[in-house]
């Protein structure tokens, strides 16, 4: 009954091109979540303000603007977290460390080898963030959903504990399998293509430049036929309304170095370790993951009991993109997996 009632509601969604806001009102409660290390972790919940049971689905960020900023943006079209929340989930945002408003260890920054923000951070980080939730919810298992370098850290973490994971879902991933990364020649040092230039531990944006990679990913002059322009505007506002700087994103930049590893084959997991329903997505016009990382995990998937590959239209932000460009099948395609 509650997937005829989600799919019948994602079609008045679909028809409308916009979220039903007439149906679901949403609560959202912000918590902090202690970790290792002593880290506490910026947690934000979006709920139906009429609670049932219904399932938590946890939401990692990328290596860019964290949570808030990614999935809950206050503009229509702009919250995947509450659009998925008025289509059956109990909604949770996990900022790994060092993102909004989630805190950091110290690091001995003297030493050139530091990794500030490791997928062996991370995966403690979403350890902690789901014992909170299923302990809270009274549940065993969430549903998992990773965007970009979220994908890698929640697929990762899954490969630990999958026991505590229902379905996970990858949205444009890369995978540790060697081939042409166009990113990569930006990350490599001047004088070895193959080893990683560390500059700084952390990563710094301006606010303008934070959808540069966005625009030269949309394939036509008119970015707001792709993407409203309210969108734009809150993205880079919310990414860096969280520190001292709010012209400017600061964020780890441990994950640049081994997504650098990565497109050149090293592997921090095996997929053929995930033994849980995994959804691989990757929008075909994503300037991060690659057909072969897509290509490469699907095959490696041999233990999962069930599991889809597929490339959908839109960006490498297509939860941000406009309903017709992708976004509404990227829905879809999350509501009928994990169903």
């Amino acid at each position: 009954m509650r997937l005829l009632i989600s799919l019948l509601t994602f079609t008045a969604l679909t028809a409308c091109q916009k979220p039903p806001t007439n149906t679901v009102s949403l609560d959202r409660s912000d918590y902090l979540v202690p970790s290792a290390d002593g880290v506490q972790l910026y947690v934000r919940e979006i709920a139906p303000d009429q609670r049932t049971y219904v399932e938590p689905m946890v939401l990692i960020h990328g290596g860019g603007p964290g949570a808030t900023a990614s999935f809950d943006l206050p503009v229509p079209g702009g919250s995947l977290g509450g659009d998925l929340a008025k289509l059956g989930f109990q909604v949770y945002l996990v900022n790994i460390r060092g993102w909004e408003r989630s805190t950091l260890p110290e690091y001995n920054l003297s030493n050139p080898s530091t990794l500030v923000g490791s997928v062996r951070e991370a995966s403690r980080d979403i350890a902690a963030a789901v014992d909170w939730i299923t302990e809270r919810e009274k549940v065993d298992q969430v549903h998992l959903f990773g965007w970009a370098t979220g994908g890698h850290w929640a697929a990762a973490y899954t490969t630990r504990y999958p026991g505590q994971v229902k379905t996970l879902t990858s949205l444009n991933s890369l995978y540790g399998v060697y081939a042409p990364w166009p990113l990569r020649s930006a990350f490599a040092r001047a004088d070895d293509s193959t080893a990683f230039a560390k500059n700084d531990f952390f990563r710094r944006t301006a606010r303008e430049d934070l959808t540069n990679a966005w625009d030269n990913s949309i394939p036509t002059e008119e970015k707001a036929t792709w993407r409203d322009p309210a969108i734009t505007e809150a993205y880079r506002r919310t990414a860096t309304s969280f520190g001292e700087d709010t012209n400017t994103l600061v964020v780890p930049a441990g994950y640049r170095e081994e997504s650098f590893n990565m497109s050149q084959g090293l592997s921090y997991w095996d997929a053929r370790d995930l033994t849980v329903p995994t959804l691989i997505i990757r929008s075909e016009l994503d300037f991060w993951s690659r057909p072969d990382d897509l290509t490469a995990m699907c095959s490696d998937l041999t233990r999962a009991p069930r599991k889809r590959c597929i490339t959908i239209p839109g960006t490498h932000y297509v939860f941000l993109d406009r309903p017709e460009r992708g976004r509404n099948d990227l829905i879809k395609e999350i509501l009928r997996f994990t169903q």
